[in-house]
């Protein structure tokens, strides 16, 4: 097919290009008063003028103003995220339309315009990339993490194979830390708030010209909300502890060096139980029906969403350590950058895998794994036609992962009592190198052009023994890939930008250790195309942002239980094809008078073309794909207003995302949840020069329920979790 086609149901869908033509005397007007190019994030704030903030981004490798970035890209700053009371990734998604994240059991799904990791397996890879100053972290489980002294959080939106490659199909989440500085600082606060809430963040950073640090804390713990009948104790709670610290060297003119070691353990846990609307009185498991301990009783139906029962505490720890040496050399007409990186992640889980408070089943799992990165970039400097940017990018892990199944009574067994029925250990290892160059030239002050291209290799090794099978698998798989990009970029007035471009993205295949016949996948790839605008209006007041987009999938991977004698086993297929379409629109005002306002939608049509269920033989072409909400998008409203001397913030917003399919399990057809809106606000007083300030937020003030994850398990039912009900926090902060 040529590239050019896949324009045409952009063409049919998206009223993009007839907005070019609208915003441009709009534009033409905002010259008039000859304002600074500005940028805005999914939430800036306004400023006490009637103008919005400027906003510089990384997301294309070069630091440029959000407003110039001919991509879809969203950024988060600092003072959103405060703002909003958004204090973990998974909440990023209230504010990003079009991203998604859930967890479930020791897994975390992250999804960007329906493209999503749907393969749990140390073997696989995921399929949008989370960079955290720079470095790649290789779980998706690492990307689920407490945010603390951040800069901000950039979100690209489409596959990023060019500049980011590794299993960028979907797209890419840059977190970039807090950046040392000479002046001596400090800043930090406590705070407290329901379900017992303690939480406290501090940084302190200074030092010379030549030599400066910021060291970062956060704790973060409360009782959880949802609570386990059998055992007393809290579920889906926070207990979160971390340390940064980072270390800028001056290496003469604009060079330096800047290392950063980060270290965090987060026991938090899950209350993944039986569902609400479950009311089975047959037996568990299908292999138990002559045992009347394994049925369902009424005591195991969970009436009350906050309530459930299991037998065997639930338990989690996760440790993720982050390490990076990055260098920047100014070498006058280019400069050049090297990224360092290693990684480890370690975890230990225990889940009541029946999910009721019989003795049943329990599972164990540890998890560790560690990898190593090396990113080299040579680009262009200066005001030149031509910018441009080379690479080279090398990569390896190594991952050992053990699940023990515990069993109590005859059946599994064999005599009463406790045993371990069965166990499968994995050793995984993979390897990747990269080499990537993208170029921009400017044929004129109006027109542009842009041309990149990554060749990729990737290989892996995996080794599992299944002691209750006796089975035992030794194999290896490797792909080469090569993923273009070409864009065309249109400015025909200041603070007016359009942009349509194609690319490709592609993501790794690799084992499924998940499986009793432990079985190898292929590869998956996104071709799409995706035409933009971005205009900054009135005078600097307004932004306003859209883009439409397409994308054509081949050989989805998709992971599904398949019900194979006593027990389910899990499967990876590939789907032979799926699409993408969507619109995206975003908007920043500054309204004058201290109030500013803003909002964020996202329309996405997704569908498997072509794909029948392992697990049940359904034909399920047409269903949507996994964690795509069709819609979604984000309101919201600040005030500003001096008083006593200081000020007060407030802000409002509400979020709202349509009904998805969860991943995971036997029918996918009823795995949903429900579609929900969630209104959050907060009031900040902030004394004279910023020296300190009070604040108090709510989040899901109308304590709206909603699901987080469901899995439907046709031999025993449906398992879900669910959302935190309303919390109130109350922060007491500082600032030198």
């Amino acid at each position: 097919m040529e590239p050019m086609t896949h324009f045409a149901p952009l063409l049919r869908l998206s009223p993009v290009a007839l907005a070019i033509a609208m915003l441009a005397p709009w534009s033409a007007h905002a010259q008039q008063g000859d304002p600074a190019q500005t940028g805005s994030g999914s939430g800036q704030a306004a400023s006490a003028t009637t103008s919005l903030e400027r906003v510089e981004v990384t997301a294309l490798k070069t630091r440029q103003s959000l407003q110039d970035v001919p991509a879809s890209v969203t950024a988060l700053t600092a003072d959103d995220l405060a703002r909003s009371g958004l204090v973990n990734s998974a909440d990023l998604q209230q504010k990003v339309p079009g991203l998604s994240l859930s967890s479930g059991g020791r897994e975390t799904n992250l999804a960007i315009r329906g493209v999503s990791n749907n393969v749990r397996s140390i073997g696989a890879d995921p399929s949008n990339a989370v960079h955290l100053d720079g470095v790649y972290l290789p779980r998706s489980s690492m990307a689920l993490t407490e945010l603390f002294d951040l800069q901000r959080v950039e979100v690209l939106k489409g596959p990023e194979g060019t500049l980011y490659g590794r299993n960028a199909t979907g797209g890419a989440i840059n977190v970039v830390t807090r950046a040392p500085t000479a002046k001596p600082s400090a800043e930090g606060f406590i705070g407290s708030g329901s379900l017992g809430l303690r939480r406290t963040q501090v940084a302190v950073g200074g030092g010379t010209d030549d030599v400066s640090g910021r060291l970062a804390v956060a704790y973060t713990k409360d009782d959880g909300y949802t609570r386990n009948l059998s055992t007393g104790t809290g579920l889906d709670d926070n207990n979160f502890k971390a340390f940064r610290g980072k270390l800028r060297v001056a290496l003469g003119g604009k060079s330096d060096l800047t290392l950063m070691a980060q270290a965090s353990e987060d026991k938090g846990t899950i209350g993944y139980g039986v569902s609400t609307d479950t009311a089975i009185t047959g037996p568990l498991y299908p292999y138990s029906l002559g045992d009347p301990d394994y049925r369902l009783t009424g005591a195991d139906h969970r009436t009350n969403a906050r309530n459930i029962r299991l037998d065997s505490p639930v338990t989690s720890s996760r440790k993720t350590s982050v390490m990076a040496a990055t260098v920047n050399w100014d070498l006058g007409p280019v400069g050049f950058k090297s990224i360092t990186g290693f990684t480890s992640f370690t975890s230990g889980d225990r889940n009541d895998v029946d999910w009721t408070g019989a003795k049943l089943e329990t599972q164990d799992t540890t998890t560790d794994v560690k990898s190593t990165s090396q990113e080299f970039q040579l680009y262009s400097q200066g005001d030149g036609p031509l910018e441009w940017t080379a690479g080279v990018f090398l990569y390896r892990d190594k991952g050992t992962e053990t699940l023990d199944w515990l069993g109590y009574g005859p059946i599994n067994c064999g005599v009463p009592g406790s045993c371990t029925f069965a166990r499968q250990t994995v050793k995984s290892s993979g390897r990747s190198e990269a080499v990537f160059g993208q170029m921009t030239y400017r044929f004129t002050r109006e027109w542009s052009g842009l041309l990149g291209a990554r060749y990729s290799r990737d290989s892996k090794d995996g080794d599992a023994t299944n002691r209750s099978s006796g089975a035992n698998f030794i194999g290896d798989v490797s792909f080469s890939s090569f993923t273009p990009k070409a864009q065309l970029q249109w400015t025909p007035a200041k603070g007016l930008m359009a942009y349509a471009g194609v690319s490709k993205g592609f993501k790794s295949g690799g084992f499924n250790f998940g499986s009793a016949g432990i079985e190898k996948f292929e590869p998956e790839s996104i071709v799409a195309t995706e035409v933009g605008v971005r205009s900054t209006l009135m005078g600097g007041a307004l932004s306003l942002n859209a883009s439409a987009f397409n994308y054509d999938y081949t050989d989805l991977q998709l992971r599904t239980a398949v019900l194979s004698g006593p027990k389910p086993i899990v499967r990876v297929t590939n789907a032979s094809k799926a699409k993408v379409q969507g619109l995206e629109l975003s908007a920043d005002l500054a309204l004058g008078a201290g109030f500013g306002g803003g909002l964020s939608a996202a329309y996405i049509d997704s569908e498997l073309l072509s794909y029948v269920s392992p697990s049940t033989k359904r034909e399920l072409s047409g269903m949507p794909l996994p964690l795509t909400p069709k819609s979604s998008g984000s309101v919201w409203l600040d005030h500003k207003v001096a008083m006593s001397g200081g000020q007060l913030r407030s802000h409002l917003e509400y979020n709202y995302r349509s009904s998805v399919v969860f991943p995971l399990t036997l029918d996918q057809a009823n795995n949903k949840g429900e579609a929900y809106g969630l209104v959050n606000a907060s009031l900040r007083w902030t004394a004279p020069r910023d020296a300190w300030y009070m604040q108090a937020g709510v989040r899901n003030a109308t304590d709206k329920l909603y699901r987080t994850m469901r899995a439907d398990y046709t031999f025993g039912g449906v398992v879900e979790s669910f959302g935190a009900p309303r919390t109130v926090e109350f922060r007491l902060g500082f600032k030198y």
